[in-house]
């Protein structure tokens, strides 16, 4: 398969009363994980493994829970002034870059929730310069393209795989957004140690080689190491939006120490990826 992973398990899904019942909330996610690993025709089905199975689970009933959740908090906390509008122009935004975004050989594991979050994030904040490290074909950056390009802005893309950068670059071009971004097939940490310009939003879905030399830059350990490459460029108000965050990984102890070290202040939420959003307090 190529495309959204999300996309293919709804279709998968959208027949099983069980699956139906999560929605409605007839059921929590440790019952709809149990009815999937119980489901005999979900044996074999290509994606469907355990990790699969309990990272589907963890999907919101409803997807606007995690970014309300998590807004709430920030709003609560003082650290954005509004949340109003934040879903303005969303659904018909979505329908054009489902019906144009072309997902080439690759799978994209960006879920509705992840989509709708930095949507309203961006339109909450109105960021005018973004670095997205780890960007992969560029499908989560984009979603925070529409308030980049009607601010003037530019978003700069970084990975280290060429083919998924031509992939990016094919497409931000083809939607509008050429003038508005730069994409470089380099490795994010060495992009923005030599960067001066200030950013106003971080977003980091990066994965570093598990292979590395450098253990603290294997796997999701980058995270912590790209936020002090990043630190420089921040300042008071800045927004770092994180994908697959799990405060209690350890692999995100450096991450969550940074943060705190930082001043960034904010929550998140355990979806099938994770979601954290923090900002700057000084």
């Amino acid at each position: 398969m190529n495309g959204q992973f999300a996309l293919y398990a709804e279709k998968i899904l959208s027949s099983k009363e069980y699956y139906k019942k999560y929605l409605n909330g007839k059921i929590n996610s440790s019952q709809f994980r149990e009815a999937m690993s119980a489901d005999a025709s979900l044996s074999g089905v290509e994606w469907f493994n355990d990790y699969s199975i309990h990272r589907i689970s963890l999907m919101p009933p409803d997807e606007k829970l995690p970014a309300e959740t998590i807004i709430k908090i920030l709003t609560d906390n003082n650290l954005v002034s509004t949340c109003e509008n934040m879903y303005g122009g969303f659904d018909e935004y979505r329908k054009y870059i489902r019906e144009n975004y072309n997902h080439g050989e690759f799978v994209t594991f960006i879920y509705p929730e992840d989509e709708r979050l930095l949507y309203a994030v961006a339109k909450i904040t109105q960021p005018k310069k973004i670095f997205a490290a780890g960007s992969y074909y560029g499908y989560f950056a984009v979603w925070a393209m529409k308030t980049v390009s009607e601010n003037g802005g530019t978003a700069v893309l970084s990975d280290i795989n060429e083919k998924v950068c031509e992939l990016a670059k094919e497409n931000f071009i083809k939607l509008g957004y050429g003038n508005n971004t730069e994409i470089y097939c380099e490795d994010a940490e060495v992009l923005l140690s030599r960067r001066t310009e200030p950013i106003d939003m971080l977003v980091l879905d990066a994965t570093g080689r598990h292979d590395d030399p450098r253990p603290e830059y294997r796997g999701k350990r980058i995270y912590g190491e790209l936020l002090k490459d990043a630190e420089h460029l921040l300042s008071k108000g800045s927004v770092i939006v994180i994908h697959n965050m799990e405060p209690e990984n350890p692999e995100m102890k450096v991450l969550v120490d940074e943060l705190k070290a930082i001043h960034a202040l904010g929550a998140s939420y355990d979806t099938y990826n994770g979601l954290g959003v923090y900002i700057t307090a000084k």
